[in-house]
């Protein structure tokens, strides 16, 4: 065995990381289907590229990979059409304190799997969530009932008459949008 193949190898992994720093910081969970096909064709690419001997021809189309995903990120930021088609959106899975069903049959997901996904966000009853959702990386999210909601800084305030005055009104609550799509 040659050393150049050593070389080689060590040189084709700084550059694939850097060209994964270039990609973006994101956990294997928070990727988009997108952006796991490109990390899976990097790793398959490099492992081809020790074993072709073709070094340089492999770093180029590792860029090309990279230039490609940030090209379709920088699209999903200008289209959200575009977005919804290659990254998904949140599914509803819980509305009302009542599951879903339909939603997860459509998501292959069994009640057991989505009882789990509740009781590792600390949630011990079901009906105390208002509206629970899927989200496109597969995270659960979920927005509490009023009576299971903790109080917060400024519900406190009121109780205590200590009303803040440069408390801003919020906007839109975002799993409303969720249902309104």
């Amino acid at each position: 065995m040659s050393i150049h193949y050593l070389w080689e190898s060590i040189i084709l992994l700084f550059v694939s990381i850097i060209l994964l720093r270039i990609a973006g910081k994101k956990s294997v969970a928070q990727m988009t289907p997108v952006e796991t096909i490109v990390i899976l064709a990097i790793g398959t690419t490099m492992g081809h590229a020790i074993k072709e001997n073709k070094l340089w021809q492999v770093i180029m189309v590792l860029a090309v990979f990279v230039f490609t995903l940030i090209i379709i990120q920088r699209v999903q930021l200008t289209f959200n059409k575009f977005e919804h088609y290659l990254v998904g959106q949140a599914t509803i899975v819980i509305e009302n304190g009542a599951i879903v069903e339909h939603s997860l049959k459509k998501l292959r997901m069994t009640k057991e799997q989505l009882k789990m996904r509740i009781r590792q966000k600390g949630i011990s009853y079901v009906s105390d969530i208002r509206i629970g959702t899927i989200e496109a990386n597969g995270e659960f999210g979920f927005e509490l009932m009023p009576h299971a909601r903790p109080v917060t800084n400024e519900q406190l305030n009121k109780m205590l008459g200590k009303e803040d005055k440069n408390l801003t009104m919020k906007s839109g609550n975002i799993f409303d949008e969720i249902r309104e799509k």
